[in-house]
């Protein structure tokens, strides 16, 4: 007899709290029709991403003030992947002015150069000169073994020679760097040739 009050006592409570529950989660559902239409400006998000198709980028971040290294160099990764490339190039750049060390920063930096380097018809060879320094700087500078390769790696494919081991950067930097005024042609994987 004892156990069915109880019984029925702690149904009659569960019973109430769901009731409860039910009653605060009907009632955000029942406001006026009015309170709907003044703030429907909140979730209405049909002019953003118009020109993106859909997709929202975080552009906020040189805009609002203080962007950390992180999140510009995530940006800047965002941009390779879906293709812009300068948008990538001047956040990343932006990334490793902050955090010049940063050699995850500086190596998507570098792959973001490459690629623009390698897209150009007609080659730049500021860029390809300057691709060069940042890949050379990731090779020497790298805190970790697979790092420095990737520099290396990124060296061979764009002038085909590598820094010898107790080779000075600067005398490397005069082996495969070129005129900047355009008397020598680009030519990616092969080391400068004047002409």
């Amino acid at each position: 007899m004892r156990k069915s009050i109880v019984s029925d006592k702690i149904k009659a409570f569960s019973l109430a709290i769901s009731f409860a529950a039910m009653s605060v989660l009907i009632a955000p559902l029942s406001s006026s029709a009015k309170d709907s239409e003044e703030d429907s400006y909140i979730v209405d998000t049909s002019d953003i991403g118009k020109d993106t198709h859909g997709v929202v980028t975080s552009d906020q971040f040189l805009e609002l003030g203080v962007p950390t290294p992180n999140a510009l160099r995530i940006e800047g990764e965002q941009a390779m992947r879906m293709g812009k490339l300068d948008r990538a190039i001047m956040v990343l750049q932006r990334s490793i002015e902050l955090a010049p060390m940063d050699m995850d920063g500086r190596i998507l930096y570098g792959e973001a150069l490459e690629k623009k380097l390698i897209r150009q018809k007609e080659r730049d060879p500021k860029l390809y000169n300057y691709t060069l320094k940042q890949w050379l700087f990731v090779a020497k500078n790298a805190e970790f073994a697979d790092q420095g390769m990737q520099g290396f790696n990124h060296l061979y494919k764009l002038c085909g020679v590598v820094p010898k081991r107790w080779e000075k950067e600067k005398k490397y930097l005069e082996k495969v760097l070129i005129p900047e005024d355009g008397s020598v042609k680009v030519v990616i994987g092969k080391r400068p040739v004047a002409m």
